[in-house]
C-alpha cells in the first residue's frame, strides 16, 4: 500500500477516535466526521482494488448509474477475485436497486448476484456498487445463501431492504447498511 493511502486511512482513524472521545462535540459534527471517515475508507478501498483488476472499466455516462454500466464493471467472485459478469458472476433477474447508499449525493446500486465457484456450486450475495471516481465499484458484498427468492428490493435512506426467502427459511425483510467498506445486516 502506498504512503498516501496509509496517510488517508490514518487520518480517517484519527478523525473517528477524536470524534468518539470528545463527548462535547455536537451530534451533527460527529455524524459528518464519521461520514467523512467512511468516504475516505471507501476511496482507499477502491484505489487498492484497482491494482488487481485486469480488465478495463468504462467510465459512467452520467451521475445516475444504469443497467448497462452494471453489466460492464467488475464484481467480486466466489474466490474473492475481480470478475466481469459472465460465467462466474451473474446478476439475478431484476434484483437491482438504485439509490444513495453512502450519503455522498450520488446514486449507487445494490445488486443480488449469483457467484459460481470453480466446482460449479453457487451461492448468492448482495453486492454494493458505489458510484465513485466516475465508475461503479463493488465496495462490499454479503453472502445470502445457496438458494434465494427475491420478492422486492429497495434502497431507502442509505439502507438496502430485501424481502426474500433464503434457502429453506421463511420469507422475511432484511436490512443492510454500508459502514466504510463493510456491508452489515441490521
Amino acid at each position: 500500500m502506498n504512503t498516501a493511502l496509509l496517510l488517508l486511512l490514518q487520518a480517517a482513524a484519527t478523525l473517528l477516535i477524536n470524534t468518539k472521545q470528545n463527548v462535547n462535540t455536537p451530534l451533527a459534527v460527529r455524524e459528518q466526521a464519521i461520514l467523512s471517515a467512511e468516504h475516505t475508507i471507501q476511496l482507499a478501498t477502491q484505489t487498492i482494488a484497482m491494482r488487481d483488476i485486469t480488465f478495463s472499466i468504462p467510465k459512467n455516462a452520467s451521475i445516475w448509474p444504469n443497467m448497462q454500466e452494471l453489466a460492464e464493471v467488475p464484481y467480486r467472485s466466489a474466490e474473492n477475485t475481480w470478475a466481469p459478469l459472465g460465467s462466474s458472476v451473474m446478476i439475478v433477474g431484476s434484483s437491482v436497486s438504485f439509490g444513495d447508499i453512502n450519503n455522498d449525493g450520488l446514486d449507487d446500486a445494490a445488486v443480488v448476484v449469483k457467484q459460481v465457484q470453480k466446482d460449479n456450486k453457487s451461492n448468492y450475495a448482495l453486492a454494493v456498487m458505489l458510484n465513485q471516481n466516475d465508475i461503479l465499484f463493488n465496495i462490499a458484498d454479503v453472502p445470502l445463501g445457496s438458494a434465494v427468492e427475491i420478492y422486492s428490493h429497495s434502497i431507502q435512506d442509505g439502507q438496502i431492504f430485501l424481502d426474500m426467502k433464503v434457502d429453506d427459511s421463511a420469507r422475511r425483510i432484511s436490512r443492510y447498511e454500508l459502514l466504510g467498506n463493510q456491508l452489515i445486516k441490521i
